[in-house]
C-alpha cells in the first residue's frame, strides 16, 4: 500500500536526476496541484457527497482536537527550538497533524477493520481539507503576515482567505451540494479527472523537490515533525476517543488513522508560499517510512490482544 506513494516520489527524483524535470517543473506541478487538482478534488467530493444530518460529534472531536493541538504544537516547537518565522510555523504545524488518509489511510483501514470502519471513515475524511486547510491558510496569510513587521489590513487579510483556492472552493462544494445542483455530466468529468491527477502531481512533484536537497539538511526538524505526527498524534486521538466516549468499533479507525504519515498537502502549501520546502518533503517521506512501524504496533494492540 505504500509502495505507489513512494513510486511517484521515485519517478519524480530519477526524472529530475536524469535532467528529463528541473527546478521549474517542480513549481508548475505544485501550482498546478494547488490551484487546479486540489480545489476540483474538494469541489467534487463535498458537492457530491451524501452529508450526513447529524455529524458524529464526538468522534469528529476525538479526532480533530487532537489535530489542532498537533498543528499548534508543530508551530511552537519548530518556531522556539528552530527560530521559524511565523508563516513558516504554519507549514510546520500542517506537518505535524494533516494526516495521509486519502492513499493510505483508506486502504489500511478498510482492510484491517471491514466494512465497520466506513462511516468513522468518512466521516473523518470528509472533513479534513475543510477544518485544517483553513488554519494553515489564516495561519500563514494573516498570523505570518502579522510577524513581518508590516501593517496587514483585516480587509486585506480576509479577502486573501476568502479568494485563496481552497477556501473557494470548500464553500462552492457545501453550496451546491446544500442546493442540489452538483455538476453533472461532462463538466462533472472533467472535475474527477482534474481530481484523480491531484495526488500523481503532487507525489511527482515532491520527489523533484527532494532531488534538489541534501538528506542531511534538516533532519533534526523533520525528526521532531515525525515524532508529533506519527507518535503524539495517534497516542492524543487514543486518550480523546476515550474522553469523548467514541465507541470502540469507530476509536480503533480514528487512532490508525491519526498514525498515518504526514500528508503531501504540507508539501504543497510549503512549494506555494515558498517556505520550508526542503523540511516537510523530507517529513512526507520519513513519515511514511516510520507509519510502518507505528501502524503494526496499534494493529497489534487492537486486533491481535
Amino acid at each position: 500500500m505504500i509502495a505507489p506513494v513512494f513510486g511517484a516520489v521515485l519517478l519524480g527524483f530519477v526524472l529530475y536526476r536524469r535532467g528529463i524535470f528541473d527546478g521549474h517543473t517542480s513549481d508548475g506541478l505544485a501550482k498546478y496541484v494547488y490551484y487546479v487538482a486540489i480545489p476540483a478534488l474538494l469541489f467534487r467530493s463535498l458537492a457530491h457527497a451524501d452529508l450526513p444530518a447529524h455529524l458524529p460529534l464526538n468522534l469528529i472531536a476525538a479526532f480533530y482536537v487532537p489535530s489542532l493541538i498537533m498543528f499548534s504544537l508543530g508551530g511552537v516547537i519548530t518556531g522556539r527550538l528552530f527560530g521559524w518565522d511565523r508563516a513558516s510555523r504554519g507549514i510546520g504545524g500542517l506537518g505535524a497533524c494533516y494526516s495521509n488518509l486519502v492513499m493510505l489511510g483508506l486502504p489500511l483501514a478498510t482492510s484491517a477493520f471491514g466494512p465497520a470502519a466506513a462511516v468513522p471513515l468518512f466521516s473523518i475524511m470528509a472533513l479534513q481539507s475543510t477544518l485544517l486547510f483553513p488554519v494553515a491558510t489564516y495561519w500563514i496569510e494573516v498570523y505570518g503576515a502579522r510577524g513581518t513587521g508590516a501593517a496587514v489590513s483585516p480587509l486585506r487579510s480576509m479577502g486573501n482567505l476568502l479568494l485563496n483556492p481552497v477556501i473557494t472552493s470548500l464553500a462552492a462544494g457545501v453550496l451546491v451540494n446544500h442546493f442540489s445542483i452538483a455538476p453533472t455530466g461532462a463538466i462533472d468529468v472533467l472535475l474527477e479527472k482534474l481530481a484523480q491527477s491531484a495526488a500523481g502531481c503532487a507525489l511527482v512533484s515532491l520527489g523533484v523537490s527532494l532531488a534538489q536537497y541534501r538528506l542531511s539538511g534538516g533532519l533534526s526538524e523533520a525528526l521532531l515533525l515525525i515524532a508529533v505526527k506519527n507518535v503524539l498524534h495517534p497516542l492524543a486521538t487514543f486518550i480523546a476517543c476515550s474522553l469523548f466516549a467514541v465507541r470502540p468499533d469507530w476509536a480503533r479507525v480514528a487512532v490508525l488513522l491519526a498514525a498515518m504519515p504526514s500528508g503531501v498537502n504540507g508539501y504543497i502549501f510549503a512549494k506555494r508560499y515558498g517556505l520550508q520546502e526542503a523540511v516537510i518533503s523530507k517529513t512526507i517521506v520519513l513519515s511514511t517510512l516510520a507509519t510502518g512501524i507505528v501502524t503494526w504496533v496499534i494493529l497489534q494492540w487492537y486486533l491481535v490482544r
